[in-house]
């Protein structure tokens, strides 16, 4: 059993697996045993040609290797209108759906755009909200409409209100990452397993299970 990063930007060793993140606007070089979500960000969205790189998106999401869409997602830190935002994130979700993969999903100040996107959508992928950082009443909301968490390095700043959230998480919507940290994704387990009570192994079998069951290979 291998223990799981779910979202990185970096190579993973042999004792790991997960999901590797990869800008649909770079070339695609797969390594051998690594396993890639492909997704157009929100921070990466275009003032033209926004339709072509879907398409090479459409092209990519197909490689056996690409288990994922994403990262993509709504962020309203950025000068990009949150409309056309909206609108280039409702074709990767539709994207998913025919695919049957799930979404990554990258939201900053964006939790109410979400819930409310999540209640009317048709979608039945799962929802990954990655490098999640949500208050425990955002928390609750989110995990009524289903979706899935992943949490970063952030949770080693001890932050209270970030505990409290990861304590509401159900153990089968949870997921650890790296993201673009060189944190050691062990360091991540161990303190999270702390705060569950519960062993790193179990904690470790847990999110394999969860990784096992949505990700389609």
């Amino acid at each position: 059993m291998k223990l799981v990063n779910f979202h990185t930007h970096l190579p993973l060793s042999n004792n790991q697996t997960g999901l590797i993140n990869h800008p649909v606007q770079l070339d695609f070089l797969p390594k051998p045993g690594q396993y890639y979500s492909a997704g157009l960000h929100p921070w990466d969205i275009p003032d033209e040609g926004s339709n072509e790189l879907l398409k090479q998106l459409a092209r990519l999401a197909n490689h056996s290797q690409v288990l994922a869409i994403g990262e993509c997602g709504l962020d309203r830190s950025i000068e990009t209108p949150i409309d056309l935002q909206q609108a280039i994130f409702a074709q990767q979700i539709e994207l998913a759906e025919k695919l049957h993969k799930p979404l990554i999903i990258h939201a900053v100040r964006t939790y109410s755009d979400l819930l409310q996107l999540k209640k009317s959508s048709r979608s039945t992928v799962p929802w990954i909200l990655h490098g999640y950082s949500g208050n425990a009443e955002t928390t609750r909301q989110l995990i009524k409409q289903g979706f899935f968490f992943s949490f970063g390095a952030a949770l080693l700043k001890s932050q209270t209100k970030l505990n409290q959230s990861l304590l509401l998480v159900p153990s089968d919507r949870l997921f650890f990452e790296t993201d673009e940290s060189t944190v050691n994704i062990e360091s991540i387990y161990i303190f999270a397993a702390s705060l569950f009570g519960k062993t790193v192994n179990e904690l470790q079998s847990t999110v394999f299970e969860n990784f096992q069951r949505i990700i389609k290979r």
